[in-house]
């Protein structure tokens, strides 16, 4: 039997659903929430972590295992709910308009995708306003640790100085025994209007001292200390009230400052309203509606792999 036009919109709809799988994974892979955050698959809507806090540090075996207590801190993460939906009229794909279809698909896939990212640097904006599990800040000057108090917060524009004295900072922090964490910034996360400064700082070779009205000294260049050290992450989600913010991030530790949490039984889905669905918008407007639904929320982890200059 031929085909007709109205078959169209039923046959497509699995090959749609193909374009927006690829697109979407290509994109995840190179998302840097994934890089930036730790990535906890649940399948509950509220999912608890009371064990946040020091892991006991190793000791000599003499007589028998010492296990330290969970720590007595708690936090949870609600999961939301998340959609993006486009319409198609009709006559699209019965003009045979199906490549400008499938690129919509793609950019849906990509918009999808991208919010992941979006969500965890908002998350690291507002670690100077959000309660992290300790009680204080996520971002604090005074967060409590072994009977005083560390900050990992300044109020210092992006400069050389900010970042060497943030690293060393963050090196210092211990746990709740006395004994530093061994925490290593890798990372420098900054917004658009910070970028070329920080590529300067970060990933410059050399460093050119230009000398000032005060001090008349010829221009020197040297080897830039920071060379190697930090990988730059610019994110357009970082403007705003927020442009200037600038954050060092341990990333390879297991647990990080932003958690990204997402449901693991219910996956990223793809759904269509169209004729085979017996969508009534197909029927009385000749239009279908095509989207992506997820669940997905972000929280925080450890406050001692995030330092952050807050303007």
């Amino acid at each position: 039997m031929a085909l007709t036009k109205s078959d169209i919109p039923d046959l497509l709809l699995p090959g749609l659903k193909a374009e927006f799988a690829m697109a979407y994974r290509n994109e995840v892979d190179q998302s840097i929430a994934d890089r930036i955050a730790t990535t906890i698959n649940t399948t509950l809507p509220v999912q608890k972590y009371p064990w946040l806090g020091a892991i006991p540090p190793m000791r000599e075996f003499v007589d028998e295992r010492r296990p330290g207590a969970m720590a007595a801190f708690t936090t949870s993460i609600e999961d939301k709910t998340f959609e993006s939906t486009i319409a198609v009229d009709r006559r699209a794909l019965e003009d045979d308009q199906l490549d400008l279809i499938k690129l919509r698909i793609r950019d849906l896939a990509f918009r999808v995708a991208q919010h992941r990212s979006q969500l965890v640097v908002e998350a690291l904006a507002a670690t100077a306003t959000t309660t992290g599990y300790d009680g204080v800040t996520v971002l604090n000057t005074a967060h409590p640790v072994a009977g005083t108090t560390y900050s990992n917060r300044v109020p210092d524009a992006l400069s050389g100085n900010a970042i060497a004295a943030g690293i060393n900072q963050m090196m210092l922090v211990p746990d709740d025994t006395g004994t530093p964490l061994g925490i290593m910034p890798d990372t420098l996360v900054v917004g658009p209007k910070l970028q070329w400064s920080a590529l300067e700082l970060v990933e410059s070779p050399v460093v050119i001292y230009k000398g000032s009205t005060v001090d008349t000294s010829p221009p020197t260049n040297y080897k830039n200390i920071f060379q190697g050290r930090l990988q730059v992450v610019v994110s357009p989600f970082l403007t705003g009230n927020s442009d200037d913010y600038w954050f060092l991030l341990d990333t390879k530790r297991p647990m990080k400052s932003v958690i990204l949490q997402q449901r693991s039984d219910v996956p990223v889905e793809f759904v269509a309203l169209d004729s085979g669905s017996g969508s009534e918008s197909a029927f009385m407007r000749d239009r279908y509606y095509y989207g992506a639904r997820a669940r997905y929320n972000v929280g925080y982890g450890l406050w001692q792999t995030v330092y952050g200059g807050i303007l």
